[in-house]
This record gives structure tokens, sequence and C-alpha cells, in this order.
């Protein structure tokens, strides 16, 4: 591993990645665990393609494999069984086969019955030519890259306030990631790094704000209406197209971006985004924020001048 190359551009913007890293390259299980949207999963992605010395969106088969857990996951999800159109393989057993990245999104929403059907697996992580069982009760030898990362809102010990699908998991499956559990919460570096500035600023001020007005600390994801990575980047790609019609760039065809009547804006996302909220809660955010301001002043001449320097840095 300390021979392939690690192209994947935010390694350095997370902490916790090459940690991450290190734990499948021994064969041990990490579980990251955060708010929804601070993003777990697209984690467990970029390490499985640098686990592999590949660049991401590289046209190859994907180096990992997801289950997205819930309530209804079955054990033919996970192991494989017989359906009505035959037999279908499990995640884990196409993983487990194949040398994939299996990425158990959300484990803490899984039966706590059906998840036990992943304690014999985990446990072999780190054995060379493991063998575990399919639904057909074939035997099949584990590939030397397998890995599995699991994901939650929670650790898996018991109810959220705010993530109340989850259920209580079974002590043996929560020591298959012992040693292994990494809090993945705010990362403002990496969000500068992602987000346009125009639109960052105003979303870590939104996010300071409701962390004031709730009483929380400046790192603590777990809170009701929170701005996320997710939500930043939902109101970019808004914030992006706008941009382009407002500034008259041109799309890959040379045809000029036109503004459209009652067409998708930064202004739109936002305001959507505060719906969420108490009255109460939204106006005291959009007035301590000075979110009109804001709003009058991101399509002007010198934020235009900002968003074609950063549109044209990132198509380098």
């Amino acid at each position: 591993m300390n021979n392939r190359k690690l192209n994947i551009p935010e390694i350095q913007q997370i902490p916790q990645f090459m940690k991450i890293l290190d734990d499948l390259s021994v064969g041990n299980n990490p579980y990251l665990v955060g708010s929804a949207g601070t993003g777990k999963t697209t984690l467990g992605e970029k390490v499985a393609y640098a686990l592999y010395g590949r660049s991401e969106n590289d046209s190859k088969d994907l180096p990992f494999t997801i289950v997205n857990c819930n309530q209804w996951t079955s054990p033919i999800d996970i192991k494989g069984g017989q359906t009505i159109t035959g037999y279908k393989e499990g995640a884990l057993i196409e993983a487990w086969r194949d040398g994939k990245i299996l990425i158990l999104d959300e484990m803490p929403k899984l039966d706590a019955n059906t998840a036990g059907l992943l304690n014999d697996a985990l446990a072999k992580s780190a054995r060379e030519e493991a063998i575990i069982f399919n639904g057909n009760n074939e035997p099949i030898t584990k590939h030397r890259n397998f890995g599995c990362i699991a994901t939650g809102n929670v650790i898996g010990k018991g109810a959220s306030g705010n993530y109340v699908g989850n259920n209580k998991q079974d002590a043996s499956l929560l020591d298959r990631f012992s040693g292994c559990i990494y809090r993945i919460g705010f990362n403002e570096t990496l969000e500068r790094q992602l987000v346009y500035p125009a639109v960052v600023n105003i979303c870590l001020d939104i996010r300071k704000s409701i962390l004031k007005y709730e009483g929380k600390e400046a790192g603590d994801d777990d809170t009701e209406d929170i701005m996320t990575l997710r939500t930043m980047l939902n109101l970019e790609r808004a914030y992006e197209l706008e941009m382009k019609r407002e500034t008259g760039m041109k799309d890959e065809f040379g045809k000029t971006y036109l503004k459209m009547p009652n067409g998708k804006t930064l202004k739109d996302g936002l305001l959507s985004y505060f719906l969420a909220m108490t009255k109460e809660k939204a106006e005291h955010i959009k007035n301590e924020v000075n979110l009109e301001g804001f709003l009058n002043s991101y399509k002007g001449s010198v934020m235009k001048k900002e968003f074609i320097k950063e549109f044209k840095r990132r198509i380098g």
C-alpha cells in the first residue's frame, strides 16, 4: 500500500483519512459516525478508491459495493438467496469474493438479527483466505483486498432524539469495529475547498448562528436543522447554474447559458432550507447573518468576478 498513489485531492483536509486507510490495509473494520450530511458515505467511497491506488470516476468497476441499510434489508441483500427471478448474490459475498470494500451505509438501521449475519465475516476480515458461506451455503474464499466500512448517525447502542430509525445493535457486532470508530463531523477546511466562497461563507455563518441559538458548542453536529456539507453542495449546484446564466457563460457545446424566468437560484435554495425550521428560529437566524443583505449582493459585479475566477480554477 505504501507504493500506491493516493490520487484523492481531499486527503490532506480529512484528518481521519489515512487512519481509515491504514485500518483497512491491516484488516480492521472502520466505523464512521456522524450526523446526516457530514459526508460519511462519500468518505468511505474515496477511501476505497485510494486503497486501490485509483482515481475517482476512472470509468472502471466501482471498488466498493453499498448496502443501504434499513428495516427492510434482508439476509438475501447481505448473503444472497433465492428470489422469484432466481438466485441473487448478496453484497457481502460479492465484496468478499471480488475484493471490494463493503460499505454498510447507516448500519444501525438494520434489524439486529439481520445485522448478526455480518458477524462471522467481520471477525475474519484480517485472515488470509478465510471462508464464509453464501445464501446457497456454498463456501466463498476471501479475496485479499476485501474490506468493510460501516457508517451511522449513532454508535448503535440505543435510540437518538434526532435519528429515530436506528436500532440497538448486539455488542458482538459492535465489537467487530472496536478501536476503529471515527467521529465524522464538521470540517471547515474541507468545506472551503469543495464549495464556492460565496456559498460556503453564508452557510458557515448560518451554521454558527444555529449553534449559538441552540446553545451548542462549535463542533456539535448533533443539532436539529444544522447546516451540513450535503446542504452546502445542494445549494452550490443551484448557485453554479444561476451564475453561469448571470455571467453568460457557454456550455460544452458553445451555447450561451440564457437567463431563465423563475429558474432555480441560490436564494430559492436558502429560503427553502429555512422552511424546515420554526418561524421564530428561522427569522432569528436570518436576521443575525443578515441574509437579506447577502441575497441582495451575491450577484453583484464583484461577486460575479469571484465566481468566474473560481470556476476557471476548478476546470483547470
